[in-house]
């Protein structure tokens, strides 16, 4: 494939074999003239594959008639509804949308499109982070652009990209006419380490010396914005002490639903049980690569999601180590007398020793919940203790 020079993005620069493997997928469902959606975990990259994607011409067919991409991108949306994003849609296939109305910019758009269906072999129309609209589709709206498909049938392909199935985002508006075309899916799973070191080519990050590349590129699972992330961290000695990574990984599980989020963790700290049950695994787990298939079982596709779930699973302290740990936070920072840990651990129903709280203190600090975390206790001699966190 050459690059198609109707598009200057800076994915140009990553080469003929960037993304192989995902290029011949959407390939063979463009040259079907199959429309579809593009799944895959949020921050991924997808966005970058695409822009990729829109600057290629499909060798097979002749020179004068090759694939045309329109890259639509939501991310430039002035404001997330229908009506805007009729105009730059109109914009990016070419026509100007000024003074028009919603329907006049639709007609037009059609125009134009029939007009290239004439011109070329696939008009093939990325609609690039597509979902963030989820808040205005309705049934109308999504009829609008599945007919789109019908001015050259075969010819007409629209590209969408979502973090889920369309028909979980939007069950009412994708119903009817709509369920069966916008059910088709093709799952974008993450990067290879080589190809992400490619995308790291035109999205530099300045990399310390004492950095481990190869070694945050495994941990990153192939995930573009987690590598970012790790990357940038100052944390590169126990980087799940780094706030910002914390908050990547929480996200990663936040968006999923109960059952599938449940599966998760039960992966990450029981693999084994799953062991030659795929039926029983979540599709779209599997789909977009979330999960992988072991000859052990399954396992999470970053090492550091798993470590993340396993430190973070809620922790029963033991009873006086619960009401200790429970002073001290209450009191982060500051020092928390010995007579007052007295008062509280022991509630007066016992007596309460130097011996027998050097000891609590001593359990308590090498607990993993607390080394997990980050928690230090530091010790005030003959006056008490302070709780802090790295």
């Amino acid at each position: 494939m050459k690059p198609n020079n109707r598009y200057n993005f800076k994915e140009a620069q990553l080469g003929p074999d960037f993304a192989k493997d995902k290029m011949a997928d959407f390939k063979k469902m463009i040259e079907a003239g199959i429309s579809f959606v593009a799944t895959s975990m949020p921050g991924v990259g997808a966005s970058y594959f695409l822009k990729y994607l829109a600057m290629q011409n499909f060798a097979r067919f002749a020179e004068s008639r090759r694939a045309y991409f329109i890259h639509v991108d939501l991310y430039n949306l002035p404001t997330l509804n229908q009506h805007e994003f009729y105009r730059m849609f109109l914009r990016d296939a070419g026509g100007n949308p000024s003074g028009k109305s919603d329907e006049q910019v639709f007609i037009e758009t059609r125009e134009i499109l029939k007009k290239l269906a004439t011109q070329h072999e696939k008009v093939a129309i990325i609609f690039s982070r597509f979902d963030q609209l989820k808040k205005d589709f309705d049934e109308n709206f999504l009829s609008n652009l599945q007919s789109l498909t019908t001015i050259a049938l075969g010819k007409i392909v629209l590209i969408f990209t979502s973090i889920k199935p369309l028909d979980e985002i939007a069950p009412q508006a994708v119903s009817g006419g709509n369920l069966t075309f916008y059910s088709k899916m093709l799952y974008f799973k993450p990067y290879s380490p080589s190809d992400l070191k490619k995308l790291l080519k035109i999205e530099p990050e300045p990399i310390n010396v004492d950095v481990n590349l190869d070694k945050l590129i495994e941990l990153s699972g192939g995930h573009n914005q987690l590598l970012h992330i790790l990357l940038n961290s100052q944390k590169q000695n126990n980087l799940l002490l780094d706030k910002f990574v914390k908050m990547q990984l929480k996200d990663l599980i936040d968006y999923l639903d109960y059952q599938q989020r449940k599966q998760v963790r039960s992966i990450a700290t029981h693999p084994e049980r799953l062991k030659g049950v795929e039926g029983s695994i979540d599709e779209y787990l599997l789909g977009v690569g979330m999960v992988k298939k072991t000859d052990d079982g399954f396992k999470l596709f970053s090492p550091l999601l798993e470590e993340y779930i396993r430190t973070n699973l809620p922790v029963k302290l033991p009873v006086k180590e619960a009401r200790l740990f429970k002073l001290l936070r209450k009191n982060m920072g500051s020092i928390v007398s010995k007579d007052e840990i007295f008062t509280e651990v022991w509630e007066g129903q016992e007596e309460a020793t130097n011996w027998a709280l050097d000891a609590l203190i001593y359990r308590l600090r090498k607990h993993p919940f607390m080394q997990s975390h980050g928690y230090i206790i530091e010790s005030h001699k003959k006056v008490g203790y302070t709780l802090i966190q790295t």
